[in-house]
């Protein structure tokens, strides 16, 4: 493009972000988290054969100021892999601000987005390329790689946010996706609700067999 920004009477720019599809946030002032293994408490059992060291995801984050009314960018980045027979996933929170909602975007992979509410109710969507999932407020959420390529995955949010670990560690996901022989399994690991608990199983089986389609 050639420069004629002098010949203009305001100023012309290139912006400082750039976000290709299928590819890692970059620019200038972004915040990043990368999670190991050696840091991911959240899986249903120890692999002693893992790589401490392993790189389980990362996020790329464009903060702006913490006010009502200013918006995040991010991207994260979700590796393939097993913790033992476990695929993995991500820690998942809600947020700090109870009143934030936020969009996700699948820009590549092939895994599951999973929800979980203050009442204990746990679902899961699919995330394919090009799906666009909704998270309302109150609610916790989570991704998991079920493929051999990284889950790729961009979302936009309230700066004011925040991230609450806290209460996920309090009160774990009750979900847990395996490789059950190249298939894969939920395990529902805490259910007080017999009739809960047959309902998740129905939607779990639900899940399974889209994505055999």
């Amino acid at each position: 493009m050639k420069d004629n920004t002098a010949e203009h009477p305001i100023p012309v720019t290139r912006s400082e972000l750039f976000h290709h599809w299928q590819q890692r946030l970059n620019g200038n002032n972004l915040t990043e988290l990368k999670v190991h293994y050696k840091d991911a408490d959240y899986f249903g059992e120890e692999d002693p054969d893992l790589d401490p060291d392993t790189l389980i995801y990362e996020l790329v984050m464009k903060e702006s100021t913490p006010d009502e009314g200013h918006l995040n960018w991010g991207h994260i980045t979700l590796f393939p892999g097993k913790v033992k027979d476990e695929y993995f996933a991500t820690k998942g929170s809600y947020h700090i601000n109870p009143n934030s909602e936020e969009y996700y975007l699948c820009m590549g992979g092939e895994g599951l987005i999973m929800y979980l509410n203050r009442q204990g109710d746990c679902w899961c969507e699919i995330l394919e390329e090009g799906s666009l999932h909704h998270v309302p407020n109150g609610v916790a959420r989570r991704f998991i790689n079920l493929g051999d390529t990284p889950l790729m995955i961009s979302l936009c949010r309230p700066s004011n946010a925040g991230f609450d670990y806290d209460s996920v560690t309090e009160h774990p996901f009750p979900c847990h996706v395996y490789d059950d022989d190249g298939e894969m399994a939920i395990r529902v690991d805490v259910n007080d609700d017999e009739s809960s608990e047959e309902s998740d199983e129905e939607a779990f089986s639900e899940i399974e067999a889209l994505l055999k389609m």
